[in-house]
């Protein structure tokens, strides 16, 4: 009698045990409002994620586009996420880690291993995109157009071509820059893999020093270029980003 009420006992609590022992599994799949604390401040972005067992994709939505990421993982309740934005001509990976906890989530951000922050979501109350997107943004571009007098430099000019690399985290980035010398000023172009941004400095003897600025989803953001001119090359290239941090650039004089 005994042994039929423990085998009963164990046989009621295994029966019982899924009932208290297992936790569902987060479903974030839908809309999103997501808060990026950059090092240019914060910026707020409707996304649409979509889920598939443990594995995560979604899109980036605003007025000024979107930007489909994939790749994405939700372990539990740990949730993993990729995108990368160009700025400048460069890119720039972002990495999203934290916690799902029912109709939010926060955790924090990695910029390319150049500085961190926090970021938090709720689920989305609306349905359309108000916000700005991560996406690279528009900027101005100037004009391109140069005549065949500006190409023509002596050893230490500035003005002509040029045909740059930067080092970037994620490995070596081509560009190209256009400028044009006046007494010392530097006018022109830096374009990238997204476009061009008009790029303004000075140049006092061999020492380079160039300013891009261009307009991104966290507000403007500056690039200062320093480096200096031996003939055909622009060596000891600094390139400092505004808030996120330094890499190194080189170029060469494009042949004509």
């Amino acid at each position: 009698m005994m042994r039929s009420r423990f085998t009963l006992a164990v046989l009621l609590l295994l029966a019982a045990a899924p009932g208290f022992a297992q936790t569902p599994a987060p479903n974030i799949t839908g809309d999103w409002d997501v808060t990026v604390n950059s090092p240019q401040g914060p910026n707020t972005t409707l996304v649409t994620f979509t889920q598939d067992g443990e594995k995560v994709s979604g899109i980036f939505k605003s007025q000024r586009g979107e930007l489909p990421f994939d790749g994405g993982t939700l372990t539990g309740s740990d949730l993993a996420f990729s995108f990368t934005i160009t700025t400048q001509g460069m890119q720039l990976p972002i990495t999203l880690t934290g916690k799902v906890d029912g109709a939010t989530m926060a955790g924090k951000a990695d910029f390319g291993g150049f500085a961190e922050g926090d970021w938090t979501a709720k689920r989305s109350e609306a349905k359309t995109a108000t916000s700005e997107s991560p996406t690279t943004t528009s900027t101005t571009t100037a004009s391109a157009t140069t005549t065949a007098a500006t190409t023509t430099t002596s050893a230490l000019g500035a003005g002509g071509k040029w045909d740059v690399t930067v080092q970037t985290p994620g490995g070596e980035l081509p560009a190209s820059a256009m400028l044009t010398e006046d007494a010392g000023k530097i006018t022109g172009t830096f374009a990238g893999p997204m476009g061009e941004v008009p790029v303004t400095g000075t140049i006092d003897g061999k020492a380079l020093k160039l300013t891009v600025e261009a307009q991104t989803p966290q507000g403007a953001m500056t690039v200062i270029m320093t480096g200096d001119i031996d003939g055909d090359t622009i060596l000891n290239g600094k390139a400092e980003i505004a808030g996120v941090g330094q890499m190194q650039w080189t170029a060469k004089r494009a042949k004509q």
